[in-house]
């Protein structure tokens, strides 16, 4: 299942040292209901709805890519310390 995001909050806030207003939106990414992380980004005042969800998946997709490639390197790593380990059982072995 991929990984979802909820709009927990939205809201108009004041930047002081860009001294201009922007839209905060705050989001939960959910895998099976469960929340795995808080995120926030930030938008320029006028900023659509359809432009905000838009970015919000997509933030969804990089995070779930992201997840996938560390596991992928946990995969390989753990090859790599089983091949390490049969090799150093091999050295010195007399058959």
């Amino acid at each position: 299942m991929p990984y979802t995001a909820k709009i927990t909050d939205a809201k108009k806030e004041f930047s002081l040292p860009d001294n201009a207003s922007y839209l905060d939106v705050r989001f939960d990414i959910l895998l099976d209901d469960e929340v795995v992380a808080e995120r926030r980004l930030g938008f320029p005042m006028g900023t659509t709805e359809e432009a905000i969800t838009a970015e919000v998946k997509a933030y969804c997709q990089m995070y779930e890519n992201d997840h996938a490639l560390a596991a992928e390197a946990a995969k390989r790593s753990e090859a790599e310390a089983e091949a390490e380990n049969v090799l150093s059982a091999l050295k010195g072995l007399e058959v």
